[in-house]
């Protein structure tokens, strides 16, 4: 009796490790882009890398690691987007050397310029009508604040365009 009873505890326990080694893996795939796994790893290299110890926070909870999944995904597809349409001898990707950065950060940078900053043109009746509509005394604020609006605009519309026909999952 005793035998059966170690070797069901065995057996339960040799079953609890598995599961709880098989869920432990599973956790640490925060999300995958086209059938790459991105990890809790990748994440902590990419806060170290590029976001900044601010969001160091984020990689310990599972809304903070899905939203800097979301960021990670968003500039590695900027980032394709923009090496594909980006001239590479546009002033500003050559000159990143000149200015010690990063060239995968002047090709973002050239492409942000050429899809939302470019395209951003307030006229002075735009502004008036929008001091009029909000209550607005300042031209400066006003204009700061269509400009705002109309870059995060063209700026959502270029990240869904860049996401378009990727397979996106969040585990």
């Amino acid at each position: 009796m005793m035998k059966k009873t170690l070797g069901v505890m065995l057996v339960l326990l040799t079953t609890f490790i598995f599961s709880a080694v098989a869920y432990s893996s599973n956790e640490e795939i925060v999300a995958s882009l086209d059938d790459e796994n991105i990890s809790v790893e990748t994440l902590a290299t990419y806060v170290q890398d590029v976001a900044g110890d601010k969001y160091e926070s984020w990689l310990r909870d599972k809304e903070g690691l899905r939203k800097l999944a979301d960021f990670y995904i968003n500039r590695t597809l900027l980032l394709e987007y923009a090496r594909k349409t980006v001239n590479k001898k546009d002033a500003i990707v050559t000159n990143h050397n000149a200015r010690s950065v990063d060239e995968d950060v002047m090709y973002l940078t050239t492409l942000l310029k050429f899809e939302v900053q470019d395209k951003v043109n307030v006229s002075d009746e735009d502004v008036d009508v929008y001091m009029e509509k909000n209550q607005i005394d300042s031209k400066k604020q006003a204009r700061q604040e269509i400009e705002s609006g109309l870059k995060n605009k063209l700026m959502g519309a270029l990240v869904e365009n860049v996401r378009a026909g990727h397979e996106i999952k969040y585990f």
